[in-house]
């Protein structure tokens, strides 16, 4: 691929070198910056990024492509970026597996009782608690896409009644789907454990503030894999305490990473987690980056290519 062009690899705060060295394996005659190798700006053809500010870009004048290192790409469409740079995301089948495996663990452990057991290991007291059937706990999954459907995949053998919510309807094998607002309201009505699994947009930004999560039922649990920002933290917090919500496992935040002083490292009905449901391996990041480099080249459709509108 050795063409006196390169890629940029702009990835602060995360470590970049796993990154970089990843792309030097997969393609040894290309030229690989990080942010302190002061790249040639006109020799940057391809940025692989986690988040881009405004006017990042403008000093980059032969640019082809920006690639993300995930699924997820809202942090990397500031308002300056130009309509003739094309943005792909990363697209990994194994991370919906991952994802659906970091919930089902969760849920498990809250629908379980593992916590109250922990506190009882720790007071080497002997008592059992009655079993909370699988058939009384009903799952619902904010977002239907390829991670929602493995994580309603991995619930639906252990017997959760299973309902799903997406922007059209589309069915989903052995799912209950709902759409649009009235949709919404009646998943949340009828989820013991909610499971938000959605692309940060517009729409879903601040989507699970006070009035929504009010409206499941008393007890339930929250589980947050999608994006930070589509919850309001101190709507949760405040809902927690009263008992409405009976536990949240968090995996994204609004800030990344929370402050230490943030309450949600510290509260008793809170799993709080870096960001790891899922992580693509540096070696795929780099592969699909380098294809959809030849392709911008080639002048041919790019794989994984992002859709600006929808916001994935």
């Amino acid at each position: 691929m050795a063409t006196g062009m390169g890629v940029l690899a702009l990835l602060s705060p995360l470590p970049v070198a796993p990154y970089a060295d990843a792309l030097r394996r997969a393609a040894p005659g290309l030229d690989v910056w990080t942010r302190e190798d002061d790249a040639p700006p006109e020799r940057v053809e391809a940025i692989l990024a986690w988040r881009l500010q405004p006017g990042q870009l403008a000093r980059y004048p032969k640019l082809r492509l920006v690639c993300s290192i995930g699924a997820g790409v809202d942090k990397l469409m500031p308002s300056d970026l130009p309509a003739s740079v094309p943005l792909t995301r990363v697209v990994d089948a194994n991370q919906g597996c991952e994802i659906a495996q970091y919930v089902l663990a969760c849920v498990l452990g809250f629908t379980r009782d593992l916590g109250r057991y922990a506190q009882q290991q720790a007071a080497a007291q002997w008592l059992r608690h009655p079993v909370r059937a699988a058939a009384q706990c009903r799952v619902g999954i904010l977002g239907l896409g390829a991670v929602g459907q493995a994580v309603a995949r991995a619930f639906l053998p252990l017997g959760y009644p299973v309902a799903g919510w997406n922007r059209r309807g589309e069915p989903v094998p052995g799912v209950e789907v709902f759409s649009g607002d009235a949709g919404l309201a009646a998943l949340l009505a009828r989820s013991d454990v909610l499971v938000c699994t959605l692309p940060l947009t517009p729409a879903t930004r601040g989507l699970l503030n006070r009035t929504r999560l009010s409206q499941l039922p008393r007890g339930a649990f929250v589980v947050s894999v999608g994006r930070g920002e589509q919850v309001v933290e101190a709507d949760l917090h405040a809902l927690l305490d009263d008992g409405q919500l009976a536990g949240a496992a968090l995996d994204v935040f609004e800030r990344e990473p929370p402050e230490a002083s943030n309450w949600v490292w510290h509260h008793p009905k809170v799993i709080a987690t870096p960001h790891i449901a899922a992580q693509a391996s540096f070696d795929t990041v780099a592969a699909q980056c380098l294809d959809a480099l030849r392709c911008a080249r080639d002048g041919l459709p790019l794989p994984h290519a992002v859709d600006r509108a929808a916001g994935y």
